[in-house]
């Protein structure tokens, strides 16, 4: 059987219905301008799609996570390139470089997310090719009525979520003072760690590798809790935000430092400090201690005029002991 014509005549859930109904196996291809989405069928039941082939989406989606390493990305990455019809997900499915039930995880959420890009597309046309596999099966196939279904209730919710994030090209930026203490799971500081207050959605979506659905669901949810904020290119991150604020205090910060100058500190008198020998002999030190040391042992005291008299008339004076007791001034006991 041959299927092809245009979107104008055919709504996409039909088509899947007809393809379920008849279970088909292969590939349906849908096209708008430069955009080309897959949708592989597997006995009538759905087993990969991605809503532009340009891109490694799964790929992407699970380097994005966090649970694959490089290296074996690198080493699934030569495998598909050398050839042999496997597709970047089963090489490292076959690898056993990522847990089998994340990658069936991953690949549903990758599904219901092409999907729902897909039914969005106002125009385009499609053709179905048959017998034609899929290079990420790995085994997991999701009915079309419930896939339908989760797309369409994406669509209905799309409209609530992009009030709260306008479009592809917002940017977003951490709240500065969020109100209560914030509470993330794991993905959503992954995803917190990648906001910059200059990076767009659509950049986000990219470098995260998640679905435009699945991503500004997450981002709407942190906007209404109040952990990002809307922001134009412009404003850059949270601490330049706050460093253009302080600098509003400049005008006042400058008045009050040119009003009221210090008053220059009052000269300090002090006593003229005795010579010190010249300290020919001394050695050569090379610590502060052997230095206080060799300094100690060069200082000679100089006596003064009055201290000469102090010690003469010390000297002279008679000893208390030759006094007669009568004559003390001391009360006997």
């Amino acid at each position: 059987m041959r299927l092809e014509g245009s979107l104008d005549a055919f709504s996409l859930p039909d088509i899947f219905q007809l393809l379920s109904f008849t279970k088909k196996t292969g590939a349906l291809h849908l096209r708008r301008a430069d955009v080309h989405g897959v949708v592989y069928f597997t006995a009538g039941s759905v087993t990969g799609a991605v809503s532009d082939d340009a891109r490694q989406a799964l790929g992407r989606r699970l380097i994005g996570s966090g649970r694959v390493e490089g290296a074996a990305v690198s080493a699934a990455v030569d495998r598909v390139v050398n050839g042999g019809g496997l597709g970047l997900v089963r090489a490292l499915s076959e690898a056993g470089a990522v847990d089998e039930n994340v990658l069936r995880e991953v690949l549903a959420e990758q599904i219901v997310d092409s999907v729902f890009d897909l039914l969005r597309f106002p125009d385009g046309d499609f053709a179905f090719g048959v017998d034609e596999g899929n290079p990420d099966d790995i085994g997991l196939a999701l009915p079309v009525d419930e896939l339908v279904a989760e797309a369409r209730r994406r669509i209905d919710y799309w409209t609530q979520i992009s009030q709260v994030v306008p479009s592809r090209e917002a940017v977003l930026a951490l709240a500065p003072a969020p109100e209560n203490d914030p509470v993330v799971s794991r993905d959503e500081w992954r995803l917190l760690g990648l906001i910059d207050g200059r990076r767009s959605v659509n950049e986000l979506v990219s470098v995260t590798g998640k679905g435009e659905y699945a991503l500004v669901a997450s981002l709407a949810a942190l906007v209404e809790r109040g952990l990002l904020v809307l922001a134009s290119a412009s404003d850059g991150d949270a601490a330049g935000r706050l460093m253009r604020h302080l600098a509003l205090l400049g005008p006042l910060e400058s008045a009050f430092a040119s009003a009221s100058p210090p008053p220059p500190p009052a000269p300090v008198s002090r006593a003229p400090i005795a010579s010190v020998p010249d300290p020919v002999a001394h050695p050569v030190v090379e610590s502060a201690r052997e230095l206080a040391d060799a300094a100690s042992r060069s200082f000679v005291p100089q006596a003064t005029a009055p201290m000469q008299r102090a010690a003469e008339s010390i000297s002279t004076s008679p000893s208390v002991a030759s006094i007669p007791p009568d004559e003390r001034n001391v009360t006997p006991t």
